[in-house]
């Protein structure tokens, strides 16, 4: 109880104007409002999701390049191991605190966004590698991977707690915990279809791209099954020439920063809706608690 009056002066604490009718939705309302909230403020969550765009090239390119940043220049390997994380969570970190704002009613920028980020960058931080760590290493244990995927979900609200009730890095996990208890399989199937959904989008404009590319014969290193894997998987064209990889890597980044965003306010929104549930999270941002030093003066 404690700790959710903490989270009620957080919240009290923002300048925020509820003009959003909060209410409990169902699977189709999040999704409903979170491509609502996309079109509507698409340009802030392009300037946002750009974060992790970045992340993402240095990713391929430390993928793509492994032996020349590992073997031959170790400390430029770091350098983009730490850019891509700390891009990463600076650019998720972002869309949360945009998505929350903006499906508060808040009219908010891309600079006052990016400083709340910043302002909880550590925290975020360190939630952001231990939810990557414990994930992972259950994951590559392969024994631990039904592990790795109840975690994933018990944690999965980890953004939202760490970026709105601003507790610290042991309380945002249990904090998303609570908000999963008891509904674990209907959050896991949410989150599994917003994920299948955001990535099919990304998968289907790639693919079409590159369908385009190749039935033009405006490149002669690929075929069907390249394209296939590309926008399915991710993966870079082996057989491509310099230049080819280059537009192949800027048609990814494109594509991604279209369609990532649409995974991160849809569990935002998720986040919300389980406040809203659980907490009647609606009925407190309706009727805010008075500040407590306010009264007293």
């Amino acid at each position: 109880m404690q700790e959710q009056n903490e989270t009620s002066r957080n919240n009290n604490s923002e300048s925020t104007v509820v003009t959003t009718a909060l209410k409990p939705m169902r699977f189709e309302d999040i999704l409903d409002t979170t491509f609502s909230l996309y079109r509507k403020h698409f340009w802030l969550f392009l300037g946002l999701v750009s974060f992790c765009v970045l992340a993402e090239l240095a990713s391929h390119l430390l993928i793509d390049f492994s032996e020349f940043f590992f073997h031959r220049s170790l400390l430029l390997g770091i350098a983009m191991v730490l850019i891509t994380v700390t891009f990463s969570a600076i650019g998720m970190g972002g869309v949360v605190i945009g998505s929350g704002a903006t499906y508060l009613g808040e009219n908010i920028t891309i600079h006052t966004t990016l400083q709340r980020t910043i302002d909880r960058f550590w925290p975020l931080m360190g939630c952001f590698l231990l939810w990557c760590l414990v994930i992972g290493v259950l994951t590559v244990t392969i024994i631990g991977i039904p592990f790795a995927i109840y975690f994933a979900v018990r944690w999965g609200f980890f953004l939202g707690t760490i970026m709105f009730e601003k507790p610290v890095i042991s309380i945002a996990l249990r904090r998303s915990s609570e908000l999963v208890s008891g509904m674990w399989w209907r959050i896991f199937a949410t989150l599994l279809a917003i994920f299948l959904l955001s990535t099919m989008i990304h998968a289907i404009i790639e693919i079409s791209i590159g369908l385009i590319l190749v039935a033009t014969n405006l490149v002669s290193e690929i075929d069907f099954m390249d394209v296939f894997e590309w926008g399915l998987l991710g993966t870079s064209f082996e057989s491509s020439t310099p230049l080819f990889y280059a537009i192949s890597i800027a048609i990814h980044l494109v594509v991604h920063a279209i369609s990532f965003a649409i995974w991160i306010i849809g569990v935002t929104l998720l986040y919300f809706n389980q406040r809203i549930r659980k907490e009647a999270f609606d009925i407190e941002m309706q009727n805010p608690q008075p500040n407590t030093s306010d009264a007293e003066n």
